[in-house]
C-alpha cells in the first residue's frame, strides 16, 4: 500500500494560495499589490522627499497667511485732533514690493536667489545663485525670514501686503 503522506515538497507546502491554487513568486509580483509594494520600496526616498517638501510648503503657506492677517494695518485717524495719540502707529517705511509675491518667489525660485533679486539684495542674490541656495540651508532660512517679516527690502522698508 502506498502512502502519499509527506511526499509533497517543502516549497509546495509554503507556496501562497490564490483561490485554493498554488501560485508562483512571479505571479505574486504581477498583481497590483505586488507591483505597488515593489515600486514604493524602490522609490521610497523620493516619496519621502516629496512628502517633506509638501509639508514644508503647507506650513509656510499657513504661517504666511497667519502673519499676513495679523499684521494688516488698520485705518487710524491721521489728523492730530482725532483719536488718542497712543493708538497711532509710528511712521513705518513701506516697500513697493509685495509680501505674497516675495513668499511665492522664495518658495519656488529661492534656491537660485530670485527672492533676493526681487528684494534688491543683488550681491547676496548672486551668492545664493552660485551656491544653489546656500546648499539648501539659505533657501529654508530665507523662506522663514520672509514669512515672519524679518527680511525687509534693500531700503529697510517692510513688505506691503495687498
Amino acid at each position: 500500500m502506498s502512502n502519499n503522506y509527506g511526499t509533497a515538497r517543502r516549497d509546495e507546502e509554503n507556496a501562497p494560495l490564490l483561490n485554493g491554487q498554488a501560485i508562483t513568486v512571479a505571479e505574486v509580483n504581477d498583481t497590483f499589490y505586488g507591483r505597488t509594494v515593489r515600486h514604493v520600496h524602490h522609490h521610497g526616498k523620493r516619496y519621502f522627499a516629496l512628502w517633506l517638501f509638501a509639508a514644508v510648503t503647507a506650513i509656510t503657506v499657513v504661517l504666511g497667511l497667519y502673519h499676513y492677517e495679523k499684521n494688516k494695518h488698520h485705518d487710524v485717524p491721521s489728523t492730530p485732533g482725532e483719536g488718542d495719540s497712543l493708538l497711532k502707529h509710528p511712521a513705518v517705511c513701506e516697500s513697493d514690493r509685495s509680501y505674497p509675491i516675495a513668499i511665492l518667489l522664495s518658495i519656488f525660485f529661492g534656491y537660485v536667489g530670485v527672492d533676493r533679486f526681487y528684494l534688491g539684495y543683488v550681491i547676496s542674490a548672486l551668492l545664493k545663485l552660485a551656491t544653489a541656495g546656500g546648499f539648501g540651508i539659505w533657501y529654508i532660512i530665507d523662506i522663514i525670514l520672509i514669512v515672519i517679516g524679518g527680511l525687509p527690502d534693500h531700503n529697510g522698508c517692510s513688505l506691503v501686503a495687498p
